[in-house]
């Protein structure tokens, strides 16, 4: 009988800081198996942003298309079993990043077979470089005011946090090559310790946040953790005076609200409308889709594929401006793990949760398998400030965009019926945060 492993992708949580002399509640050095091996700082090698790798992979076209398709197909399987939402978001990256990492601890077939359902165009060593240098490109441009770097402490507070974590139990042997594979391209946090240990749940919510775990089951040997958050600023803020209340139609009936509006570049397809909003300090852009009105949401959330989010992204011109009311949300997390195993099953990762996986690169023992993937959802709120998450923006909005801006404007949009939103890494178009608003 294989032992398994549970994920859980989370948001929303604090970074820890190791050191030598631990508490009891938390994790030792010698628990702390990431420091046992360093990234190699060859950046021909990781392609590591924060080394110095400012081009990209000869194969990050591909890796942007395929990892796109990829994670709108969880995104449509997502919406399809959890319909009832009226509000909700997840971030496909993080799922992505896990999946990219654990394909290095896979081996033969089952390596073959997490490989192809990201892409069935990349090898792993095209897959982790892309991995390498998306990740660290966004991690190169946040601040979140923790950095004792010289060089970061005049920064503004601003980031988009993928966090990755595995946590093995301490029967588990763990190979070298998987540690320096999780060096050279993902950089997680890896932590082997007694799980049935009195302090062990209190070791993982250290890293987790408190009371994120209640128990662990000592005949687990593995679960693994990824982290997303958010806080940035937009490029141009709203005017005071631009917000104002609205009626909002959400398929429940008329909802009064408060809309942002200013003058925001316009993207459009055949079936469905949506802005693009500069943030100010990272990477990232915010997009907010709605389908025409002769289409349902989730009419169109089934036609979301590739193709549609391209031709979508692509319709963007600098110069093509429209008057759009975004409405003021909140999504907050409950806090509670979200199983993706039938998601991820879809996306053709059946054979992930059977007890043939070959997991032979990342111990010396074949009795692992993957029993779930799960994730928490991360929080976010946008307002006339910016989009935050564990913690929300907050600040005097200054920005004149809506006088300035209006007369070149070309029409109106108002998103007063339920519609997509999108956090976008600028570079890749790969969405990092994808979600519905309805009230």
């Amino acid at each position: 009988m294989k032992k398994s492993i549970s994920a859980l992708l989370c948001a929303g949580l604090i970074t820890i800081t190791f050191t030598a002399c631990s508490s009891a509640d938390s994790f030792s050095d010698k628990e702390t198996l990431s420091n046992d091996a360093e990234r190699n700082s060859d950046i021909e090698t990781t392609f590591n942003y924060g080394d110095g790798a400012v081009t990209a992979p000869t194969e990050y076209n591909s890796y942007s298309s395929e990892v796109s398709d990829f994670e709108l197909k969880l995104f449509r399987n997502y919406y399809k079993n959890n319909s009832d939402k009226k509000s909700f978001v997840f971030s496909p990256a993080n799922t992505t990043l896990t999946l990219s990492l654990m394909a290095n601890g896979a081996a033969k077939q089952s390596q073959t077979n997490i490989v192809n359902a990201l892409s069935d165009e990349l090898t792993l060593d095209a897959l982790n470089q892309c991995s390498s240098y998306f990740q660290s490109r966004l991690k190169a441009f946040s601040n979140d005011g923790t950095s004792t770097d010289e060089k970061d402490k005049n920064k503004e507070k601003a980031y988009l946090k993928l966090n990755q974590s595995i946590f093995f139990n301490d029967t588990v042997d763990i190979r070298k090559n998987f540690l320096t594979a999780n060096a050279n391209f993902y950089g997680s946090d890896i932590f082997r310790f007694v799980f049935s240990d009195e302090n062990a749940v209190k070791k993982v919510n250290s890293v987790l946040g408190e009371n994120a775990v209640s128990s662990l089951d000592n005949s687990n040997n593995l679960f693994c953790t990824s982290t997303s958050d958010v806080y940035d600023e937009w490029l141009t803020a709203y005017e005071t005076d631009a917000v104002a209340d609205g009626t909002f139609y959400s398929e429940s009936g008329e909802k009064t609200v408060k809309y942002m509006t200013s003058a925001e570049n316009y993207i459009h397809t055949s079936k469905a409308q949506g802005i693009i909003k500069y943030m100010r300090n990272t990477p990232v852009k915010f997009a907010a889709i709605m389908p025409n009105e002769d289409i349902s949401l989730e009419s169109y959330i089934s036609s979301l594929t590739n193709l549609e989010y391209s031709d979508m992204l692509e319709s963007f011109k600098i110069t093509s401006l429209t008057n759009a009311a975004v409405p003021e949300f909140s999504i907050k997390s409950d806090g509670k793990p979200a199983s993706l195993k039938s998601e991820l099953e879809e996306c053709g990762l059946a054979d992930l949760f059977t007890d043939n996986i070959n997991l032979s690169n990342i111990t010396l023992s074949d009795d692992l398998f993957v029993n779930d993937i799960s994730e928490i959802q991360p929080s976010i709120t946008v307002n006339p400030v910016g989009v935050g998450g564990s913690e929300s923006v907050k600040a005097t909005v200054t920005a004149n965009t809506l006088n300035k801006d209006s007369k070149k404007a070309d029409g109106t949009l108002k998103f007063d019926r339920p519609f997509i939103f999108m956090l976008i890494d600028n570079e890749s178009d790969i969405p990092l945060y994808i979600g519905t608003v309805d009230f």
